[in-house]
């Protein structure tokens, strides 16, 4: 039986790193990363182009769902201008990009742009948002708080500060999905405890009874609270994308398209669904073994205990008529063809593995990793062995030792060996299996040590595997030291019966390290606790984004003509202004030439030229030009006109003998 055991446990763990290598070797790992996170655009953010595209588009690192949404808006002014022609639409044959087609390029001023954006990831329902800028010619928000350096690229289009901080909504979502944690992890370490590692047979089957029967009601209490957190987290998706969009639609409206028109909403619905049938079939299940003939009852005792007497007499009739405690009658129970204990024991495990899988499909590691089975694998089995593990000392600790305490605080030290005996394996198994994809699943998540310190998910990771460092200590404290010592006790306490005082040594120390391993599990469970919160905090700040390796430019760098030389038509003339701008303590020059309707040169003209800031008041410079020869030129002084980097408005009004005065604008940007 110990060799079967160390057969199994090496079997676990061989497989584990073997997959770990194999996938390493064959699949480079991709870098992890969560929700749906801008990782381009086009324009690029932060970009000059020359001219106004006909629609915008936002790559995202993630599939994101048709509740996602985009907003184009011209400033002007401090306002907010809508430039978009369409509502956003999220491309069909690529999920990962939105599009916002824009109102006539042609007609669109020059000036600053600004994309705010909102996305609702696809595969986990997370909302996100920030706000993208480009300009088109110039920009507008030179001199605001901004240098003449914009940052290109998506790194800022982002805004991780306002997603990553835990408001209230933020705060009650991690509360209500770590209590789903808890609750499937207990859940799972019932399941797993009481079909493969308990047994009804040998020495301890009456107390190993009792503790399949106080734990029938936390079964139902784990299952209840899953359907209630699947709820609550609906709602909390929902609030957050109200909160985020200022939506007026209707939470309901909101809650339908979320369910039907999102991966996310379908495995929330087959998450209850199978929720709601795990809770049928154990009623189903109980009903049956509580009302079974007394003659199945009367071969399971003979099978637990071949001493025991059987029954004859009442395994022979069952009363047809049977009266509950109210009085009434009850029909006679027809049983139910029963399947086979090995059969159960399958069909429980599947529905364990398939509810633990949905969750794992919401998780970070399967939305950017999705084409990578080995990713969805690796976090199914974390998640499975993790349920083991934690699980498996909390039932120890709330379920089997309260249980296993005599009347006189002593514990039943063969039946607590032999329950640690047959645990051990699986446990071992489970740590292995956790570490290994641990070991993975950050590798994927993290690409640079110093993200442990500067990122609140990789703080969070560090945290965690400093309580899993934690967990794994008190794990072998439990395996490998209080074990063989109980084992070592119990053997020796039937060979100093006679001896009182040594008996009672013994006992003592049997209930000594009886109650380490009461307080040893407590902290440990304690400890799972706290591991299993890291894990809800990682899911909600999300893996660091990793931005495409790509060097940004500048799309279209300003033309020549649109800083310096601009040619326009101003009435029946066509004018070119040339701006020469003079060092710190020269002048700054303005070069004209005007040609008329005839595109000959116009000499005898009056021109007027006003220049001011446009985002702010600098004052405004005046100058006077009578006739060119043909070029007409002036200078400003320094101290009343092109005194300040950014966008500036040159007046031009013009002036012929017996015509009537025509005047146009010339926009420019003095670096």
């Amino acid at each position: 039986m110990r060799q079967r055991r160390l057969l199994l446990t090496g079997t676990a763990l061989l497989l584990s790193i073997l997959t770990y290598l194999c996938t390493t070797a064959l699949i480079q790992p991709p870098t992890a990363s969560a929700h749906a996170y801008v990782i381009g655009s086009d324009p690029v953010d932060g970009s000059t182009v020359a001219k106004m595209p006909k629609a915008v588009h936002i790559s995202f690192n993630a599939a994101i769902g048709p509740l996602s949404s985009a907003h184009v808006y011209f400033i002007q002014g401090g306002n907010l201008i809508d430039a978009g022609a369409a509502p956003s639409q999220v491309v069909l044959s690529n999920t990962r990009e939105l599009i916002i087609p824009l109102k006539d390029p042609s007609a669109q001023p020059g000036g600053s742009y600004e994309v705010i954006w909102t996305a609702v990831a696809n595969g986990d329902g997370h909302t996100t948002y920030g706000i993208i800028g480009f300009n088109v010619g110039f920009s507008g928000l030179i001199g605001i708080g901004f240098t003449g350096n914009p940052i290109l690229g998506p790194s800022t289009s982002n805004d991780q500060e306002g997603i990553q901080t835990l408001d209230s909504t933020g705060l009650l979502a991690v509360l209500w999905e770590w209590l789903a944690c808890v609750a499937l992890t207990i859940w799972i370490s019932i399941l797993i405890m009481e079909q493969f590692v308990l047994r009804d047979n040998g020495h301890g089957a009456e107390f190993l009874a009792q503790g399949r029967k106080r734990s029938s009601s936390l079964q139902d209490l784990c299952l209840v609270t899953l359907l209630l957190v699947g709820s609550t987290e609906l709602f909390l998706r929902i609030m957050r994308i109200i909160q985020v969009k200022h939506s007026s639609d209707f939470p309901l409206a909101l809650v339908f398209s979320l369910v039907t028109k999102t991966n996310y909403g379908h495995i929330w619905l087959l998450r209850m669904v199978l929720v709601a049938l795990i809770m049928g079939l154990l009623h189903w299940t109980r009903r049956s073994t509580k009302r079974r003939p007394i003659s199945e009852l009367a071969q399971s005792l003979a099978r637990s205990d071949p001493q025991r007497p059987l029954p004859i007499q009442e395994a022979e009739t069952v009363d047809t008529n049977q009266t509950d405690d109210t009085g009434r009658t009850e029909k006679p129970f027809r049983a139910m063809p029963a399947l086979s204990l090995a059969s159960q024991r399958v069909v429980w495990l599947l529905l364990a593995g398939l509810l633990s899988f949905l969750f794992v499909l919401t998780n970070p590691a399967a939305q950017v990793l999705q084409p990578h089975l080995s990713a969805i694998i690796f976090d199914w089995l974390k998640s499975l062995a993790q349920d083991i593990w934690f699980g498996g000392f909390v039932y120890l600790a709330y379920v089997l030792l309260p249980v296993l305490r005599t009347k006189n605080k002593n514990f039943d030290a063969k039946t607590l060996v032999t329950l640690l005996q047959r645990l051990t394996p699986v446990l071992l198994a489970s740590i292995g299996i956790q570490l290994v994809s641990l070991l993975f699943l950050s590798n994927t998540s993290i690409h640079d040590p110093q993200q442990l310190l500067t990122d609140p998910y990789g703080r969070t990771l560090a945290v965690q595997l400093m309580i899993i460092a934690m967990i794994v200590l008190l794990s072998t404290y439990i395996l490998f030291v209080l074990r063989p010592r109980l084992i070592r006790q119990t053997q020796l306490l039937p060979t100093v019966e006679a001896e009182l005082a040594d008996r009672y040594a013994r006992q003592s120390a049997l209930r000594t390290m009886g109650w380490r391993l009461m307080i040893t599990t407590n902290i440990l469970s304690v400890l799972a606790a706290g591991a299993l919160l890291c894990s809800t905090l990682m899911a909600f700040f999300a893996p660091p984004i990793v931005f495409p390796e790509v060097t940004y430019t500048n799309q279209s760098a300003l033309p020549a003509d649109a800083v310096s030389t601009q040619t326009k038509q101003i009435g029946t003339f066509s004018v070119t202004l040339e701006l020469l701008p003079g060092r710190s303590s020269e002048a700054n020059t303005v070069i004209m030439l005007i040609n008329g309707r005839d595109r000959k040169p116009v000499t005898d003209a009056q021109v007027q030229l006003s220049a001011t800031m446009q985002i702010m008041d600098m004052g405004t410079g005046y100058a006077l030009i009578t006739g060119g020869n043909p070029v007409y030129a002036t200078t400003f002084d320094r101290r009343k006109a092109f005194n300040m980097a950014g966008p500036w408005v040159i007046t031009v009004e013009i002036e012929r003998p017996n015509q009537q005065a025509v005047r146009g604008t010339f926009q420019v940007v003095l670096s």
